[in-house]
């Protein structure tokens, strides 16, 4: 896996976001390969330290993807969408996966295109692999997106003759990770539900299983033209994801409910976040309005940089003050975050991921339990304070690993 990539030239699409951003460090540190990032924007860390080249671009742009694949013999396509934008979202995922593709076919690269467990209807228990049916239309758009997305790359790569291979990951957490930031916050401002006390299977994958995955399926000529499935190597419950977070800032704040009520509490919180999209879409529809928005933004960074960093102190003093005032303790006061229906009916599902088919033909084995890779992210969380200080130490139970073995899927997270 490493020499197979030794002195290649790859393109990493999406390097900014979490996935992306260790699949570059991984690429560079470990398996000495010439990196050439495709972001957005400019930036400058983590993976600007690196001695990397940096495209910046648009994944709608068609030319800017083709003039940044051109020179590859690898593409990981590790985009991610988001905004409350549903046109624009499923332009990045589809069209973005097609102008792939397409450049691609002229560079004569193989492209790797990262999707998700999401595209798969899950019964509620038992085992689920790569035969199961797909997700119902309409239900989740952003599960229909990835979908779409995936089976326009595997019919353009079979129309073409690219090489290409599909991985599905589960919930990916770890360092600086969407799902290790957003689980902080909801639990530092609310109460997280559990769907039926957190019962259900959350078929979670450390960062660094997910890459070692990408790496894997760019250097397999027998994946071509085929989609894999990846988790860690446990079935945690809901109940013990949340857990491990909640002990990173010591607070019990979960609430058990039944999927029927959380399902209602859905429906009731759908309407306030209806009229927040609509001052958002209202905001970006009035040229004035954006204007005064825009004002205020620079008014908040103009400020006296003393005052500036009194103000953190001050709420860094009060956060701290607050963590110390509910250690341990559940507040009933906070409000409950509400989620969309398609993750309550996610949350209630035991079904259990099978990575069969990707230990058979990739290889892969996922090393990362949910006890040492917790142990990790809570490292990273307290070094850049998202978690109080203080000793560091377990989050749930004792790795079945020690900490060296940090380094056996990759460079260390740090």
């Amino acid at each position: 896996m490493v020499s197979a990539l030794s002195g290649a030239r790859v393109l990493v699409t999406g390097a900014s976001g979490c996935i992306g951003g260790r699949l570059v460090e991984r690429l560079v540190l470990e398996c000495g390969a010439k990196v050439r990032a495709f972001v957005r924007r400019a930036m400058t860390a983590p993976i600007g330290r690196l001695p990397i080249e940096v495209r910046v671009g648009d994944v709608l742009d068609p030319y800017a993807v083709t003039n940044s694949v051109e020179g590859c013999t690898v593409v990981f396509n590790c985009v991610r969408s988001s905004g409350p934008d549903p046109v624009l979202r499923r332009a990045v995922d589809v069209d973005g996966a097609g102008h792939v593709m397409d450049a691609a076919r002229r560079a004569g690269a193989r492209v790797v295109h990262v999707s998700s467990v999401r595209v798969y209807d899950r019964q509620i228990d038992g085992l689920f692999d790569e035969s199961t049916p797909a997700v119902p239309r309409g239900w989740d758009p952003s599960s229909d997106d990835k979908l779409e997305a995936e089976q326009v790359a595997l019919a353009r790569g079979a129309q073409y003759g690219v090489p290409v291979v599909v991985i599905q990951p589960g919930i990916v957490y770890g360092p600086n990770t969407h799902y290790a930031l957003e689980m902080l916050s909801d639990l530092r401002t609310g109460r997280v539900i559990l769907v039926n006390g957190g019962v259900g299977i959350c078929n979670v994958v450390y960062v660094d299983d997910a890459v070692t995955a990408l790496l894997l399926a760019a250097t397999n000529d027998r994946a071509h033209g085929e989609r894999f499935l990846i988790s860690g190597p446990e079935h945690p419950t809901w109940a013990q994801f949340v857990g491990a977070f909640e002990a990173m800032l010591g607070v019990h704040r979960t609430v058990s409910l039944s999927e029927c009520d959380a399902l209602r509490l859905c429906q009731r919180s759908s309407g306030s976040r209806s009229l927040v999209s609509k001052a958002l879409r209202g905001i970006q529809s009035d040229p004035r309005l954006r204007k005064a928005v825009a004002a205020r933004w620079i008014a908040t960074r103009v400020l006296p940089s003393s005052f500036v960093d009194a103000l953190r102190a001050a709420l860094s003093a009060r956060d701290h003050s607050e963590t110390a005032q509910d250690h341990s303790e559940t507040d009933d006061q906070l409000p409950i975050k509400a989620v969309s229906p398609w993750v309550v009916k996610n949350r209630a599902r035991e079904a259990r991921v099978s990575i069969e088919k990707a230990h058979r033909i990739l290889g892969y084995t996922p090393v990362f339990t949910l006890s040492h890779g917790m142990d990790l992210t809570a490292e990273w969380a307290r070094s850049v304070g998202l978690i109080p200080e203080g000793p560091p130490g377990p989050v749930g139970t004792t790795p079945t690993h020690d900490r060296s073995s940090s380094t056996q899927n990759g460079t260390p997270w740090r």
